[in-house]
């Protein structure tokens, strides 16, 4: 993909810095804009007119709006049309151009007519307003500081910090990662850098930031019956995934195996004519979904390839893996999408994901919990046997961590008691399902499959979160997403047209990772040299010595023994903190992980 960034003054060596720093997220072309008021800057991943008509900060014909986007806007063609008629006339073939006259024609209310993934930036110099934009689900990031006076924003935050600002932990947003394994909501690790949400957009003018929501989920149920449902979504998807075929440069998807990226394969094999190419990332571990990638590309004859990965490799590029996801997380499928990606960059720009059908159609394992265990119990001990699982460092764990005390904010159970919601479903897995759509979904998956593509320039599209689909999920009954145990029954139902039936029905494994092996064999013996050499003020060393005893007297993982888990997302916050507030480099950290 793209980046963009830029502020409200001018300052052409700053600019040029948040550039590089972001360079790898579109090695094609690069550009800045400046003026008095506004310094803009983008990086070019180049899909859609690949002539230099595309090149960005792009300007309208008098050059009174300029705009840096990151993205893509799938319908974009038909907006053109329509714009056309109205007398606008265009100079290349991007959806950039179209999206400066969508807003000068409508305004703000650009975005409602906009069908795709995107963050952008607009100055508006008859106006001296900036205005900032993000899609409805989140797909593509976009961050920001205000200060009152000024304000910068970024595609990540690496390139904000190389404004000279305090970087200050946010000690609640500490503990949200410790509770979640990311940072739900507009805040960030970093104190007084923001998000701006999904569905939303921030409006920049004399000094006064005003944030709007443009699009909310509306979960209004309906009494159709699941062959309705089955028809609308395989109507939906096909379209999805056709729109999503729409490239100037080579295009492929990552294959799992499992029914979700299968299905999105499956439904490209029907459209394209020539061979989809598939990529499959594995480590030579019984968790490995080789066999089952093998057996979809071989039934829709695929172009297939797959990488094996070796556990010493994972160790050395660690630090290059956690500066590139570069907002704190804890999804370890971001190193299996890292080397994929960099993998599949041989053969392809572009890649087609699953991401997006567990949360939309009740796959996950917690949803089977919140949905259908203890049937006959109360909705309020459901919901404490939900937060009690999803949760990989417990209440009383970060009692124990912590030196600091904090505020227990559960934004989670606000979403599951919640009594008078205006939008908010009445069944208590729909509420599951929302409240990951809405924080799980844009801070954990979509951070890890952007930035874990982008690092080597390669554009990841979501064909299940085409905001239509996603719109349709919350009318659909939850006895057709998880009746008796039996995840994302309707999408399985789908899934039957397209593939063979113990590919569909086959028991649900997940992007996984060896995660103990990996410790126990290149890790565990670092740990309290890595931890205790580095010591941070906030953890109680003592608790984080016993959990690297705990961990070392399993030998294999147990259930509900998550001592694995517990030590990688220290040893992600540990080496993030020596990189982006310490500014340790990577070749340090990386001989430290050679111990």
């Amino acid at each position: 993909m793209c980046s963009i960034s830029g502020f409200t003054w001018e300052d052409k060596s700053l600019i040029r810095k948040m550039n590089k720093i972001l360079a790898y997220r579109g090695p094609d072309d690069n550009g800045i804009y400046t003026n008095n008021n506004i310094s803009l800057g983008h990086n070019r991943l180049s899909i859609i007119d690949l002539s230099k008509a595309g090149h960005q900060p792009m300007s309208d014909k008098d050059g009174t709006i300029w705009i840096v986007f990151n993205g893509e806007i799938y319908n974009f063609k038909e907006i053109r049309e329509k714009l056309e008629k109205k007398g606008h006339n265009f100079n290349s073939n991007t959806d950039t151009e179209v999206i400066i006259y969508a807003y000068k024609e409508f305004g703000p209310n650009c975005l409602s007519i906009f069908n795709g993934m995107f963050a952008l930036a607009i100055w508006d110099e008859r106006k001296k307003e900036l205005f900032l934009a993000r899609d409805r689900i989140g797909i593509k990031p976009l961050y920001y500081m205000c200060n009152g006076k000024n304000l910068i924003f970024s595609s990540e935050i690496k390139a904000i910090i190389q404004h000279d600002i305090d970087k200050v932990i946010d000690l609640q947003s500490l503990n949200s990662y410790f509770t979640y394994r990311f940072i739900p909501s507009n805040k960030t690790i970093i104190s007084r850098i923001n998000k701006l949400l999904p569905g939303h957009y921030a409006i920049f003018s004399d000094g006064f930031l005003k944030i709007k929501k443009y699009w909310d989920l509306e979960w209004k149920i309906s009494d159709k019956s699941e062959y309705y449902f089955i028809n609308i979504l395989n109507k939906l998807l096909f379209s999805s995934v056709k729109k999503r075929l729409m490239s100037d440069v080579p295009l492929g998807a990552f294959l799992s195996g499992g029914i979700d990226s299968s299905t999105i394969v499956a439904i490209m094999s029907k459209i394209m004519d020539v061979p989809v190419k598939t990529f499959t990332v594995g480590y030579g571990h019984e968790t490995d979904e080789f066999k089952y990638a093998q057996k979809v590309s071989n039934f829709l004859s695929t172009d297939h390839h797959e990488l094996l990965l070796e556990y010493k490799k994972i160790t050395r590029k660690l630090p290059s893996i956690i500066w590139q996801m570069d907002e704190l997380h804890s999804e370890i499928t971001m190193i299996p999408t890292y080397f994929l990606s960099e993998y599949a960059k041989k053969k392809v720009t572009v890649v087609n994901l699953g991401e997006g059908a567990d949360e939309l159609f009740s796959g996950y394992i917690t949803y089977k919990i919140g949905a259908n265990m203890f049937k006959p119990v109360p909705k309020f001990l459901k919901k404490l046997v939900y937060i009690w699982n999803y949760s990989p460092f417990k209440k009383r764990d970060r009692n124990k961590l912590f030196k600091f005390s904090f505020t227990n904010e559960n934004i989670l159970n606000k979403y599951l008691t919640c009594k008078n919601p205006p939008h908010y479903p009445k069944n208590f897995l729909n509420r599951l399902l929302f409240f990951d759509i809405k924080n799980e979904l844009p801070n954990w998956e979509l951070t890890r499959a952007d930035r874990m593509t982008t690092a080597h320039g390669i554009e990841g599209r979501v064909p299940f979160l085409d905001y239509k689909i996603v719109e349709l999920s919350t009318r659909i009954q939850a006895r057709y997403k998880q009746p008796n145990f039996n995840g994302k029954f309707i999408l399985k139902k789908l899934a039957l047209n397209y593939l063979p039936r113990d590919i569909v029905l086959r028991k649900k494994q997940g992007f996984t990772t060896p995660m103990h092996a990996w410790i126990k064999e290149n890790l565990e013996d670092a740990f309290e040299v890595i931890f205790f050499n580095n010591k941070k003020p906030f953890f109680d060393y003592n608790y984080i010595k016993q959990l690297i005893q705990k961990h070392k007297a399993l030998t294999k993982p147990k259930p509900f023994k998550h001592y694995s888990f517990q030590l990688f997302i220290l040893l992600f916050f540990d080496i993030w903190y020596e990189m982006y507030i310490n500014d340790k480099p990577i070749k340090e950290i990386e001989k430290m992980l050679a111990i």
